[in-house]
């Protein structure tokens, strides 16, 4: 698979994933979400991005579903047809979170709402903060993750636990890799 990067550091490239790279990412992120073959995952986020493929193949992976949707987030019955479905998770960039604040998102129940994630780039730490709290209240999680498309989407996550005390941490190692500093020595 080629996907192409977002280009922050430059023009944008194209990585070449392998199958064994996409499978190996999906379920490393499957195991850190703990995703369930009963879990929908609400999928908004497209599948040209990195992140929106790695929401799909997460789920897949598991035998989850998906309720997907080219419907804007702030469209009317949005958060509506997001409840009928009855996604269990929900997956943004900092600007979703945006717009799930002006929809309201967090004012409204979400029974079968399990976790949250965030990745492509940083949420400002009050808001990790703030839906951090919103997840531990009802009893879900909060997972800021990190990632590149060269990794396959996702390297790191802030287990859910960290979240209010460092929001601005991108976390530890997803099962199965690891990070290292090596300093010009090699040390």
């Amino acid at each position: 698979l080629l996907l192409s990067t977002s280009g922050s550091m430059g023009s944008p490239k194209l990585v070449r994933l392998s199958r064994a790279n996409l499978q190996a990412n999906a379920d490393s992120i499957a195991e850190f979400l703990e995703l369930r073959s009963s879990d929908r995952g609400l999928l908004s986020l497209p599948l040209h991005y990195s992140y929106g493929l790695s929401v799909l193949h997460s789920h897949l992976t598991v035998g989850a579903s998906l309720y997907v949707t080219a419907q804007p987030i702030i469209s009317p019955g949005f958060l509506d047809a997001m409840a009928a479905a009855g996604c269990t998770n929900i997956a943004g960039v900092p600007h979703s979170y945006e717009l799930f604040e002006e929809i309201g998102l967090r004012r409204r129940a979400w029974p079968a709402l399990r976790f949250m994630t965030v990745a492509g780039g940083a949420l400002a730490a009050e808001k990790v903060r703030d839906y951090a709290r919103f997840m531990q209240a009802r009893g879900g999680r909060f997972f800021v993750m990190y990632g590149q498309t060269e990794a396959t989407a996702r390297m790191a996550y802030l287990p859910p636990s960290s979240a209010v005390s460092h929001p601005e941490h991108i976390g530890i190692a997803i099962p199965g890799g690891r990070f290292e500093l090596i300093d010009e020595t090699g040390q």
